[in-house]
C-alpha cells in the first residue's frame, strides 16, 4: 500500500472513531436500542397510587413535595400549595419514560447528556417515595432532546444514580425551572375593571385616593393639586391593575414574616360589587413583600372569605413592577414641569 493511501486510511478511521464517540455521547440512528419495554424506573407505573411525595434536587435547588389528597405541599415553603397540575404531569410521564438508545458511559461525558452526578453540573435528581418514606424510585434528568426520535416525539437524557450508562429515554419529561414555577404562584386576580377606588398611603402617612364613578370612566385623583397636570390617563389608572394576575415570586409563612412597624406601605382597593382588598407593602432582603386581607359585603362577602382562607397565612414577595403599582406616589402622575 502506497504512503499517501496508508494516510487517507488513517484519516479516515479518525473520522470514524469520532463520529462513533460523539454518537456514543449523544445518540445516533445506529445504536443499540434498549427495547419498548425497558422502563426508567420499573414498577413504577403499577405503584402511581402510592406516590406520597417528589424530592427535586440539582445545583441551587432543594424542594420536597408531598402529597395531600388532590393537593401538593412544598416542604421547604411551611408546606405552601405546589403546583399539582405539574407536579401529577411530572409523576406520570417519570412512570411512563422508556430506555431506547444507551449513550456514553464515560464520567467526562456527562456533562454534554447534562446526567452528571447531582449537586456538580446541570443535572436534576428526582426522587419518589411513598407514606411511609419508601423510595418507589430516583432518577437523574439530563438534557430535553427536542423531537430527538422522529415524528414529533421528543426524548429526556437519563441515568440511573450508581449506574454509569446513561440513556436517551422517550417521552416529554420537565424538571428544569426555577423555584416559583414549582409553586401555586397565583395569590389574586381583581381584573383593574372591577376597581371603582384604590387608596396608597406612603409610610409617611401621605395619602393618594383615585376613583372613578363607573367601570367605563377614568380615575380621576380626589382632592387634586391645583392646576394639576398628568402624565397620562394610563399613568392614573395603572395603581388599579397591582392586584390582576398577580403572580408571586416567593412565600413564606406570615408569622415568620410580619409587616415591619416603619416603612411598610398600604393600598386598599375597593371594588363596584362590595368587595375591598387591604395590601400592606415592605421590604425584607432587598425584596417587595406583601400581606392581604379582604372584607366584603353581600355577594362580595363569600369572595372575601375565600381569598382570606388563601392569603391569610402567607407573605408572599411580589415583581418589583407590581410593587411599583402599590408605591406610587403623587409625583410618579405628575407631568414634568416645563424645564425640568
Amino acid at each position: 500500500m502506497q504512503p499517501r493511501s496508508l494516510v487517507l486510511l488513517a484519516s479516515v478511521t479518525l473520522v470514524m472513531v469520532v463520529i462513533a464517540a460523539i454518537a456514543l455521547a449523544t445518540g445516533g440512528s445506529g445504536t443499540t436500542r434498549a427495547g419498548a419495554d425497558a422502563r426508567a424506573l420499573p414498577g413504577l407505573a403499577e405503584r402511581l397510587d402510592q406516590v406520597a411525595s417528589v424530592e427535586i434536587r440539582r445545583r441551587g435547588l432543594d424542594l420536597t413535595f408531598v402529597r395531600q389528597g388532590d393537593d401538593w405541599l412544598t416542604v421547604q415553603k411551611d408546606n405552601y400549595p405546589a403546583d399539582a397540575a405539574r407536579l401529577r404531569r411530572v409523576v406520570l410521564a417519570l412512570a411512563d419514560l422508556s430506555l431506547v438508545e444507551p449513550k456514553t458511559a464515560e464520567r467526562a461525558l456527562y456533562p454534554r447528556l447534562e446526567v452528571e452526578d447531582p449537586g456538580t453540573g446541570k443535572s436534576t435528581l428526582v426522587i419518589l417515595k411513598d407514606k411511609t418514606g419508601a423510595e418507589l424510585g430516583r432518577l437523574i434528568v439530563g438534557k430535553r432532546a427536542y423531537d430527538r426520535l422522529g415524528a414529533g416525539n421528543d426524548g429526556v437524557y437519563v441515568r440511573r444514580p450508581g449506574e454509569r450508562q446513561s440513556w436517551l429515554a422517550r417521552g416529554a419529561l420537565d424538571v428544569s425551572d426555577e423555584m416559583a414555577n414549582w409553586l401555586a404562584r397565583r395569590i389574586v386576580d381583581i381584573p383593574d375593571r372591577r376597581i371603582a377606588r384604590v387608596v396608597l398611603t406612603q409610610p409617611d402617612g401621605q395619602n393618594l385616593t383615585l376613583s372613578r364613578a363607573t367601570a367605563a370612566a377614568k380615575f380621576v385623583l380626589d382632592n387634586p393639586p391645583k392646576d394639576a397636570k398628568y402624565r397620562s390617563d394610563t399613568a392614573l389608572a395603572e395603581p388599579a391593575m397591582a392586584l390582576e394576575t398577580l403572580d408571586l415570586d416567593d412565600v413564606a409563612a406570615a408569622k415568620k414574616l410580619p409587616p415591619p412597624a416603619t416603612g411598610v406601605t398600604t393600598a386598599t382597593y375597593t371594588t363596584f360589587d362590595g368587595l375591598s382588598v387591604a395590601v400592606k407593602l415592605f421590604e425584607h432582603d432587598h425584596k417587595d413583600w406583601i400581606v392581604l386581607a379582604a372584607t366584603g359585603a353581600g355577594k362580595a362577602a363569600d369572595e372575601a372569605k375565600k381569598i382570606n382562607d388563601r392569603v391569610a397565612p402567607w407573605a408572599y414577595q411580589i415583581p418589583s413592577y407590581k410593587a411599583k403599582m402599590i408605591a406610587t406616589k403623587l409625583a410618579d402622575l405628575l407631568a414634568p414641569q416645563k424645564g425640568s
